[in-house]
């Protein structure tokens, strides 16, 4: 079975920024677990916990927070320098 990739370091940066607009709004978590009908557990998890979470987790906890995603994603992450695509790689071969 392939290992799950989980970036903790950018989880940890996503998480800061919901815990932020958490704590400057006033949505307790409590509100997020009703706007959301998650359990407080998974909602604890989403906002504050260390484990991976689903796209659609995340985009609730959004709605609950009553923020667009892209505010919680508005960073850069480094792009490694990858070999060229198969296509080209394909072509220079031939």
């Amino acid at each position: 079975m392939p290992v799950q990739y989980i970036d903790k370091d950018l989880l940890n940066l996503i998480r800061e920024r919901l815990w932020s607009i958490s704590n400057s709004s006033g949505i307790t978590l409590e509100d997020i677990q009703d706007r959301t009908k998650f359990s407080y557990s998974q909602v604890y998890r989403v906002v504050r916990g260390t484990g991976n979470t689903s796209i659609s987790a995340f985009i609730a906890v959004c709605q609950a927070l009553e923020v667009q995603p892209s505010e919680i994603f508005n960073f850069n992450i480094p792009i490694p320098k990858y070999p060229p695509i198969r296509k080209l790689r394909k072509s220079k071969s031939r």
